[in-house]
This record gives C-alpha cells, structure tokens and sequence, in this order.
C-alpha cells in the first residue's frame, strides 16, 4: 500500500502527518507480519492495513499504551494469515 492510499481512506488532506501517517502504515504492515500475514497486494490485506492505520491514527492522543483491536478486524487478520499458510 501506499500513503496517498491510506490517506484517502482515512480523509486527510494535505501532507502535515505524512510522516506520523506514514509511521502508522509501517507498523500495521508490521503488525500484520507478525501476525502471520503475508504482505499481499489483495483488497482485504488493503482493507485490514487502512482500519488498522486508522485505528492507530485515532488513538494517536490516547494516554493508554494499550490499544485494543476491534474483533471485525481480529477475524480479519485470522482469514488472511489462513491464506498466507500460518494459522
């Protein structure tokens, strides 16, 4: 994925938090290695990195080290790591 894609999904415009934006993406796709996911070029990969970027994006401010994935993606990331072969 690329940021001009990640940014459409998330609406922002301007390029003020390419870098904080750019971070989130890397460590989703990160996130998503150590999940057993292989990096696809396929929509639901495409998918679950936005969601997970957005998620992270939102809770940029939070005083919480801990952030909770939402289970719709939890299921996601279970099928696609079923497809790379890891679950």
């Amino acid at each position: 994925m690329d940021l001009e894609q990640v940014k459409s999904y998330l609406r922002v415009d301007g390029e003020d938090e390419d870098v904080l934006i750019s971070a989130f993406l890397t460590a989703a796709e990160e996130y998503l290695a150590g999940a057993g996911v292989k990096q696809t070029q396929g929509k639901l990969y495409e998918v679950v990195v936005s969601m997970l970027v957005a998620l992270f994006y939102e809770h940029r401010d939070t005083a919480s080290d801990k952030i909770t994935i939402p289970p719709v993606i939890n299921n996601l990331i279970t099928q696609l790591a079923t497809r790379s072969g890891s679950s």
